[in-house]
């Protein structure tokens, strides 16, 4: 800690902390690649939009989850920007923007932190924060609400450096900042229906907190409701331009998208019937400390007790909970004593800004640490207390919306301690004890992934961390290979038998990145996926269960309708080529007329959308120009 730091070495340093970024979001990136169903789904637009021409661009984006409410489309242009440049729509390119902005987070979390933190402090702070496991488990896939984190530390400091030009009486910058904020604040409400809510309410309280402060506390001549208009403008004006998509959808459709935006938000706020209020708000005590540890250190061994009031009070910790009760205890204790720090930093800079005989230029660098701390303490209880009804079913991804507030308030807390001469090497130790968790996390989330395609181990641990309902990993390289294997055996055998088509069942979450896989090519157009009964007499039939519960497929009637010709295992899943049996027969002839109508249904769902639109219609931009 006694070395110093100039300017070079600050950005070798930085230098060196991209490339190891860089190097954990590669490794082995394309084979153990997180491909699933939603990234299926936007590879498939984007594919789709690539082929057809740039005039196939969706007005609006990804679905918030669970509803029919769409986000703005930033996200799907940056991934059509990406297959532009690169000329290749492989599952791996599209992850490139999230690998990006994972590294772009190294120099802009430094430049945040620098405004509390010292040049030392912050960069061992940055390379925590960029060596999580949770900052690196969603840095290395395609998904929209993986950029948060970026956008998160760029929107901070673009709204801090306009209120501090604002106060120094500079209008060119004045405006130059107020326009970048229009812009980051833009695309960052695109990503994902967190940052859609809450980012407005954040901005909101914390600009009217800025201006009483300015008003009354500093004083500043500046600080006047007309000098305030012509930067709203500027920053309202930018913003709209970065909504123009979203806006021309409106007019196409008669503001459909708005009238569900306020259906989804009432219905988030009921969707939880089975827990009281009172309930849901004890929950969402420890739900940002859950949080916490999970995205700080990489651990996903913790789990609170829920507490019951009605009809009786009762307080229930099941076997996950139990078993995790000491994990718990420490994160618990993690939490609190960063957060006791944090507002004991807080309180001593409002004290000090409270003093009338500060020395001016004291003043200037207390008001940024000051800003910097108010708008770090909103960022975080906002989501927190907002999304309180949603405590009992939170996911790990909501943090990503607040990974960096949290990231802030471990600096300060490190920082504080480095004061004193035994603080300083708690504070060391505790950094130590960070970076050792998420590297051992995060090799073992790599060890598992290794597996995933060659064994079926007896259990792998739930992924809590990217929150599914399966309890097994299923990485691009066992997708592909399942799909290469049902490619050759439908070409070699299924065509020379006369087949017309491949027939596929699949869990939820691998259907759709297995029919991108094989839906390439000369098989466009002759991959169906079937829920449970055969649709077509001459159909080849394959079914890909998790390898330890085919009867998740094979069962009740579906026995007596398909034989099992030969079985293939690719490690946590397994596909079988299956025949027809007399019964099956009779069943997909019943079903065939349904199976040719539904392809027909699909045709004219676009003539249908422009007549009548509806939420679960999409317009693109050559449907208006």
């Amino acid at each position: 800690m006694k070395f110093s730091l100039n300017k070079k070495k600050i950005i070798i340093i930085l230098g060196l902390i991209m490339l190891e970024t860089l190097a954990f979001l590669l490794y082995q990136h394309r084979d153990f690649l997180h491909f699933q169903l939603d990234q299926s789904r936007d590879s498939l637009l984007i594919k789709e939009v690539y082929e057809k021409g740039i005039s196939s661009l969706p007005l609006l984006g990804p679905r918030a989850g669970g509803s029919f409410l769409r986000l703005g489309p930033f996200y799907y242009y940056l991934l059509y920007l990406t297959v532009l440049i690169t000329r290749s729509t492989d599952p791996s390119v599209f992850a490139i923007p999230d690998i990006l902005a994972g590294v772009l987070l190294v120099p802009a979390l430094y430049v945040l932190l620098k405004k509390i933190l010292n040049s030392k402090w912050s960069l061992i702070t940055t390379f925590l924060a960029v060596n999580s496991t949770f900052l690196i488990t969603y840095d290395r896939f395609s998904w929209n609400p993986n950029m948060m984190p970026l956008f998160s530390a760029l929107a901070m400091y673009a709204f801090l450096r306009y209120f501090e030009t604002k106060k120094q009486g500079e209008k060119k910058s004045v405006w130059k900042w107020a326009g970048i904020l229009g812009l980051v604040v833009g695309f960052f409400t695109q990503l994902h229906f967190v940052a859609f809510v809450a980012l407005p309410i954040v901005f909101g309280l914390t600009f009217v907190v800025f201006i009483l402060k300015s008003k009354f506390v500093d004083k500043s001549p500046e600080i006047t409701v007309k000098k305030f208009i012509l930067d709203i403008v500027i920053f309202l004006a930018v913003f709209t331009l970065t909504q123009a998509p979203i806006i021309v959808n409106e007019v196409r459709t008669g503001g459909i998208n708005t009238k569900e935006l306020f259906r989804t938000v009432a219905k988030k706020q009921d969707k939880d019937t089975s827990h009281s209020t009172k309930e849901k708000l004890v929950q969402n005590l420890w739900v940002y400390p859950k949080g916490f540890w999970i995205s700080t250190m990489g651990n996903i061994d913790i789990d609170y007790p829920t507490w019951r009031i009605n009809p009786i009070f009762d307080i229930r910790c099941d076997l996950f909970c139990r078993s995790n009760i000491s994990t718990t205890a420490l994160a618990s204790i993690y939490w609190i004593f960063p957060i006791l720090i944090f507002f004991s930093v807080f309180y001593k800079k409002t004290r000090e800004l409270l003093q009338p005989e500060r020395i001016k230029q004291k003043t200037k660098n207390l008001s940024r640490k000051w800003n910097l701390l108010a708008l770090t303490f909103i960022w975080i209880m906002v989501p927190w207390w907002a999304f309180y009804s949603l405590s009992f079913s939170l996911r790990p991804r909501f943090f990503l919306f607040s990974v960096v507030p949290f990231w802030i308030v471990i600096g300060i807390f490190l920082q504080d301690l480095s004061k004193k001469s035994l603080g300083k090497y708690i504070a060391i130790t505790i950094a130590v004890l960070i970076l050792a968790s998420n590297y051992f996390e995060t090799w073992k989330r790599f060890d598992i992934l290794q597996s995933a395609s060659r064994e079926m181990r007896t259990s792998y641990p739930k992924d809590l961390m990217i929150f599914q309902d399966e309890s097994y990993p299923v990485t691009l390289r066992e997708q592909e290979n399942i799909s290469n294997w049902i490619r050759e055996k439908y070409e070699l055998e299924g065509l020379g038998k006369g087949k017309e088509g491949i027939f596929m069942w699949a869990p939820s979450f691998y259907y759709r990145p297995l029919i991108y896989f094989l839906d390439q090519k000369e098989l466009t157009g002759s991959v169906h996926y079937f829920t449970s009964y055969p649709s077509s007499v001459n159909g080849d039939y394959y079914a890909v269960t998790q390898t330890g519960s085919p009867q998740d497929f094979f069962g009740g009637k579906k026995t007596n309708l398909f034989t099992k010709d030969e079985t293939k295992s690719f490690g946590t899943l397994t596909v079988y080529h299956m025949s027809l049996t007399d019964q099956g027969k009779i069943e997909a002839t019943q079903r065939e007329k349904k199976h040719i109508r539904s392809k027909e249904e699909i045709q004219n769902i676009d003539a249908r959308c422009r007549k009548t639109p509806k939420p679960t219609c999409r317009f693109t931009w050559g449907d208006v120009l």
